[in-house]
């Protein structure tokens, strides 16, 4: 839940909220108000690591399309064994998002943000080492609830440090990355099967990712905690620091940052947020909002994981480049060379 979905937090004395500091603007010397406020390094820095777990999350997923030939060829995989590989990392999504979003809320926005991406890493090294069919679906759900986990943080991240006339944009920008990463997976497999035409190809694949996930990991180390998050914890001091290091610029502007003293919490309304069940996301007032949020995702989603996961099979078989019975590891890559190129 994010903090715009919750009551607001009751205040006392002077002081101004973290939103105003975020959504000011300067102004000209006649007090001509500045269209565009500009952004500072650490908010664009925190939106470019946003923005890197869609693009991991398009390149794990695409790259999964090219070395699944590979795959079944070294674990000489059935079509079900190939179906449960090519939907670990989903399921896995769909785990990670759904039940593991609101962890944010509770141990911090900046928390999870690394821990999320640091997971990535492991599963993606225990993928690349996998000796088994099994140890390879388990890496890949791994995967996928580290990525699944970091929809709904990056999305708040980004929210919660970036000024509200340009959030949609800025939060829809961070998500095309997926596309961005499913371009880059599928070059990327194209490029290692070309030069290392090995049925162990597939494993450099994945291992690519780490070379971006590696700097990322850093990175969010860097990052400032959510002032939003820190505010609604009732750490005003810790808030008012935070929103001065994300709104550092030169010049320096704000000079002094006074946030809204925060007061006790109403525990009965605290509940009553939190507590909300699934089902309320289907009753009537709710209805229409969950219709038109999930429809055009789950017609996104079937298009891009669904039919572009496959993308190399199926022009594979256009192009006439696919074989049913490869008869050896060299027939096999060239056909999956062949359709990564038309991919």
């Amino acid at each position: 839940m994010t903090p715009e979905s919750r009551p607001p937090i009751p205040t006392e004395g002077s002081g101004r909220s973290v939103q105003d500091y975020i959504d000011e603007r300067p102004v000209w010397a006649d007090a001509t108000p500045v269209h565009h406020g500009p952004i500072t390094n650490m908010q664009w820095f925190i939106w470019w690591l946003a923005a890197a777990g869609k693009l991991f999350e398009g390149m794990v997923v695409f790259t999964t399309g090219v070395a699944l030939p590979l795959m079944a060829k070294e674990f000489a995989l059935g079509a079900t064994e190939k179906g449960v590989v090519a939907a670990a990392s989903l399921f896995g999504i769909l785990i990670g998002a759904a039940t593991l979003g609101g962890l944010a809320d509770r141990y911090g926005r900046k928390q999870m943000f690394i821990v999320e991406m640091v997971l990535f890493g492991i599963f993606t090294v225990l993928l690349t080492l996998s000796p088994s069919y099994l140890v390879v679906v388990a890496a890949l759900v791994g995967i996928g609830v580290a990525l699944g986990c970091d929809y709904p943080t990056a999305h708040l991240i980004i929210s919660e440090s970036i000024p509200s006339r340009i959030r949609g944009r800025m939060v829809l920008g961070a998500f095309g990355f997926q596309a961005i990463g499913a371009l880059v997976g599928t070059a990327v497999g194209f490029v290692i099967l070309f030069e290392n035409p090995d049925v162990a190809a597939w494993r450099w694949m994945y291992a690519s990712t780490l070379v971006l996930a590696v700097p990322v990991i850093i990175g969010r180390f860097f990052i400032v905690q959510s002032p939003l998050w820190l505010m609604f914890r009732g750490r005003v001091e810790e808030a008012e620091a935070a929103t001065e290091r994300l709104l550092l610029r030169d010049p320096l502007y704000p000079k002094e940052v006074i946030l809204h003293r925060a007061q006790a919490r109403d525990k009965h309304h605290e509940h009553q947020w939190g507590e909300a069940p699934w089902s309320a996301l289907f009753q009537r007032i709710n209805l229409d909002r969950t219709i038109l949020a999930s429809v055009p995702w789950f017609l996104q989603d079937l298009g891009t994981y669904g039919i572009g996961m496959f993308t190399p099979a199926i022009l594979a078989t256009v192009i006439g480049a696919s074989v049913a019975q490869p008869r050896n590891v060299a027939e096999l890559i060239q056909s999956d060379i062949l359709a990564t190129k038309g991919a």
